[in-house]
């Protein structure tokens, strides 16, 4: 791998990051699913929020799953499985159970608060404090309150069938990427056991084929090209927030338009970084991702909890809402660098044990 492809790598990865914050700081409605209408409830705060949170942050979980897969298959060989079951044992199963540890007894330690008792015991995760050992053990399992561990929940079953994902894509090639790919835009009905195609499990099969085959992922992006592919994707995305929030007879399509945004934004996030890449902006995220890992375990639920007191001590009016969309990631982001700093720093093995070596 070229110096120049690993710093694109690890910037559009932080940058994905940031994506991920502005999806979860959306404060208008609960969870979103591509299907989800909002006709009727158009107006400044919600429109905004879904267009940038819902849109343009979209593609985010696409960029992480693709990456990884890439970076897992590049110089991946059957003989050397179990050395890969190793290190991801060390890189995502370790910080998995620390970080869901973490969070688990972060709320708890909220929960038992007498001031912000009765608010809190009504946060997503419900009231905590006295449950089983039995119940925080299932917790920190299916990542309970840190929701967010659901990748690298993904990514540990990806690693455990690593051989057999190595074999099909390497022998089948384009006749099984193909058919997926059009099977996940079209939204072809299939059974539960291919519910990993829209958690990400596609990108990842994708990330591997251009791992194993003969594609170069290194050559640079005209500006022309950015240019183009980044209008197609914002005029998708104009039009599928009309369909999500003005009525009409389109409704139906509106996840597979939603499938569509999210593969021109991550062309248009990875040519971007071709044309940028000698701006302020670029060294700016790039500077930043050595940071990467942490502050996306951190993230949540702090962002939650931000959210929440936000809305209790200021209210829910749709400019208080906006405000606060943007305000939370903001800080959550800058707290969460500065413990990582600190910790990179002062703690620096257990900060190595909390990223996973990274």
């Amino acid at each position: 791998m070229t110096e120049y492809l690993s710093n694109k790598i690890r910037t559009i990865s932080f940058f994905a990051i940031l994506l991920v914050y502005l999806q979860h700081s959306i404060n208008f409605t609960g969870y979103i699913d591509p299907g989800s209408l909002f006709i009727g409830q158009g107006n400044f705060n919600s429109i905004i929020q879904y267009i940038v949170g819902y849109g343009f942050a979209r593609p985010a979980v696409a960029v992480f799953f693709l990456l990884s897969g890439f970076l897992f298959f590049r110089n991946f060989v059957l003989a050397k499985t179990f050395e890969k079951y190793r290190s991801r044992f060390r890189s995502l199963f370790i910080p998995y159970i620390l970080w869901n540890t973490i969070a688990l007894l972060f709320i708890i330690g909220l929960q038992l608060i007498p001031a912000i008792q009765t608010n809190i015991a009504s946060f997503y995760t419900g009231y905590l404090p006295g449950r089983t050992l039995q119940e925080y053990v299932q917790i920190v399992i299916n990542h309970g309150v840190a929701f967010q561990l659901w990748f690298l929940y993904d990514l540990m079953l990806y690693a455990l069938f690593a051989p057999v994902i190595y074999l099909a894509v390497r022998y089948l090639s384009l006749f099984l990427i193909i058919p997926l790919c059009f099977v996940w835009l079209f939204r072809v009905p299939l059974p539960p056991l291919f519910s990993f195609l829209d958690r990400g499990g596609l990108f990842y099969l994708i990330g591997a084929y251009l791992a194993m085959h003969p594609i170069s992922v290194s050559a640079v992006a005209s500006k022309k090209a950015f240019s183009l592919v980044g209008f197609f994707w914002g005029t998708v995305l104009i039009i599928k927030t009309c369909i999500a929030f003005i009525p009409g007879s389109y409704t139906a399509y509106l996840p597979m338009i939603d499938n569509l945004a999210i593969v021109l934004g991550l062309l248009t996030i990875w040519f971007s970084y071709d044309t940028f890449a000698n701006s302020r902006l670029i060294f700016w995220l790039g500077g930043q991702a050595m940071f990467t890992f942490f502050i996306y375990a951190a993230h949540e639920p702090l962002l939650e909890v931000m959210k929440y007191a936000g809305v209790t001590i200021m209210g829910n009016s749709n400019a208080s809402l906006l405000v606060f969309y943007f305000i939370v990631p903001i800080v959550t982001y800058v707290f969460c660098v500065g413990v990582a700093k600190l910790g990179k720093k002062y703690t620096a093995v257990l900060y190595a044990i909390l990223t996973g070596g990274r």
